[in-house]
């Protein structure tokens, strides 16, 4: 029986598919090894599925873990191998791990860290454990030895065209289609972000390095995988997809070419989209371009300088009017609740929402409160100035990006304020319907006015009961 590499992806509440384990798994040699890919939010019973590839000769147990609740369920499943099979090695990589290696390492259940990009990482290590060999060469790691901490040097980011094809057979494809509603294939053209923003990690992970595959790789691979799965939708899981314009030029011309028949989605900045000239809108458009989603943050200039974001005000309404006019649908996000930001500031960022949504039904709206994170320029001040962060792997589970209760700077009326904003833009900017065409009239001059006493639509939103607001 050939070796078991087992791959976990704990449970969470979204549904995409598991590209990350997905990459380090293709990277495996199929002649040597047998991947097995355990999805928690897939299994009726992820536990007994592990049991039973726990039988089935295994190298190691290794999980994908993103900070906040996926550390619950990563922990469990952990602590399970161990009790099962205590000297099998247990791998934990990802964002948390990659950001808090020496944290995630006292938990007794974890042997080894995965630092950021890991297709080549985790093949050194596998063959390091199959073979019985030292770590101490292994760049990008960090494990325990005698219980001490060991932390290897850092492993240069790799072009991702070096990297062979996602191998999507390792995940049952129509399950992950079945659960996101429709034909939808995730896939990722690219890895990192060259920009700085002082509110994220990316620049702490990626170093500011991007490779993105050749649009001829994209698309043979993609007319490849459409001939075997047959989707309609492919999403885009890069983190800046427009990074390239002649690489999204030539990409789109190859869809067209190919007359596939499909629409896609991609991550934009602002600045990107303004930089594309009227004839790449054109084939992206015509390539099936369907929506972006593009991060603005905040609605004042003064802002925007503050936290990095190296784009322009105008910006975000030039390339609003360009999708408005290739009729592409946005998801917009920004982010309130800065330390020490004024009440002045959040209500310019909620007038940006109102002015954006009003444009277009198409274009939808995703208001964050900032969580302190590490592994940014905000969050190493806020750490010199006294603000502790979570120490411990259980702390981190409890972590929730969308939460406003645990950020002691933000007043109960800033709360409230933001809160009813929420709930009323998604009501008053929602495709007209007769159905709610009194609710939206409420909720538009409530919008506009800034006023938000007695809430009763609250309550008639209950007993109406829409499936969806937004």
């Amino acid at each position: 029986m050939k070796p078991t590499v087992i791959l976990y992806n704990p449970y969470a509440v979204f549904y995409t598919m598991p590209l990350a384990l997905i990459a380090v798994g293709s990277n495996l040699d199929a002649k040597k090894y047998n991947v097995v890919i355990i999805d928690a939010r897939l299994e009726k019973n992820p536990l007994e599925t592990l049991k039973k590839a726990l039988h089935q000769n295994p190298v190691c147990f290794a999980s994908s873990v993103l900070t906040g609740n996926p550390i619950k369920d990563a922990l469990k499943m952990s602590r399970e191998v161990k009790k099962i099979n205590p000297k099998l090695p247990v791998i934990w990589g990802g964002w948390h791990p990659s950001l808090f290696p020496e944290d995630t390492l006292k938990e007794a259940s974890v042997d080894i860290v995965i630092k950021g990009q890991g297709e080549i990482t985790f093949a050194e290590v596998v063959a390091s454990l199959y073979n019985k060999t030292s770590l101490k060469d292994v760049k990008g790691i960090a494990y325990k030895q005698d219980n001490l901490f060991v932390e290897n040097p850092e492993r240069v980011m790799l072009d991702i065209n070096s990297f062979p094809a996602f191998n999507y057979n390792l995940i049952d494809v129509p399950a992950y289609m079945k659960l996101s509603g429709r034909k939808q294939l995730d896939y990722i053209s690219s890895q990192g972000c060259r920009f700085r923003c002082s509110f994220c990690a990316d620049p702490f992970m990626y170093k500011r390095g991007w490779f993105g595959y050749s649009p001829k790789r994209m698309t043979d691979e993609i007319e490849e995988l459409w001939k075997k799965y047959n989707f309609n939708h492919v999403h885009f899981q890069d983190e800046t997809f427009f990074t390239n314009k002649s690489r999204v030029k030539e990409f789109a011309n190859e869809l067209i070419k190919r007359k596939l028949p499909i629409t896609w989605f991609g991550t934009m900045r602002a600045d990107q989209g303004v930089r594309l000239s009227e004839e790449v809108w054109q084939l992206c458009k015509k390539s099936g371009l369907e929506k972006v989603m593009i991060g603005i943050e905040a609605g004042s200039q003064e802002m925007l300088d503050w936290m990095q974001k190296d784009i322009k005000v105008e910006q975000i309404f030039e390339v609003a009017k360009k999708c408005f006019d290739y009729d592409i649908a946005i998801n917009f996000s920004v982010i309130v609740g800065f330390p020490n930001e004024p009440k002045e500031s959040v209500l310019k960022t909620l007038d940006i929402v109102k002015t954006l949504r009003k444009m277009s039904s198409k274009f939808q709206m995703g208001i964050f409160y900032f969580k302190p994170y590490p592994g940014n320029k905000i969050a190493d001040e806020l750490n010199e100035n006294g603000y502790q962060f979570y120490t411990t792997l259980e702390q981190w589970s409890t972590f929730d990006y969308v939460d406003s209760k645990k950020s002691e700077w933000l007043s109960d009326e800033l709360i409230t304020l933001v809160e009813n904003f929420k709930f009323y833009q998604k009501i008053a900017y929602r495709k007209k319907s007769l159905l709610f065409l009194f609710l939206q009239k409420i909720a538009s001059w409530r919008i506009d006015n800034n006023y938000y006493k007695f809430p009763i639509e609250r309550k008639l939103k209950q007993i109406l009961k829409p499936d969806r607001l937004s």
